[in-house]
């Protein structure tokens, strides 16, 4: 990875323990992270920061993932970002959902070690 330039992933997740996790693992292998609570600020960001990864809970406060989704989504400026979905919403109905919405991918926090998520997003930003 080009340390003078690094990969940049936004982590939305209003689980302070999650996020915490997720930011210094994720830093740990050169990402530049960017951390928020809720979708509202995950939309401001991604606008901004043009994220190659954002890292998306459904349940947050202000406003959910996947509204949050569909908006990154339907924009011009954001449509192309790369969207994980990272939730304890195990049903195949979310998940579906969240695909068709345009989500690359689809992970049940619970279902899944922190290493093995960090694997995959090394292997999806490579």
């Amino acid at each position: 990875m080009n340390e003078n330039n690094p990969k940049k992933i936004l982590v939305a997740e209003d689980d302070e323990l999650y996020g915490k996790v997720y930011l210094n693992k994720l830093t740990k292998e050169g990402y530049q992270v960017f951390l928020v609570l809720n979708g509202k600020e995950a939309i401001e960001v991604a606008k901004r920061e043009r994220p190659d990864l954002i890292l998306m809970d459904i349940i947050m406060p202000v406003m959910d993932g996947f509204t949050a989704l569909k908006e990154i989504k339907s924009d011009p400026a954001t449509q192309n970002l790369r969207v994980l979905i990272m939730s304890n919403l195990s049903q195949d109905a979310d998940i579906s959902k969240a695909k068709e919405m345009g989500a690359e991918d689809y992970f049940v926090k619970s279902n899944i070690s922190i290493s093995e998520f960090i694997e995959k997003i090394n292997s999806m930003l490579r």
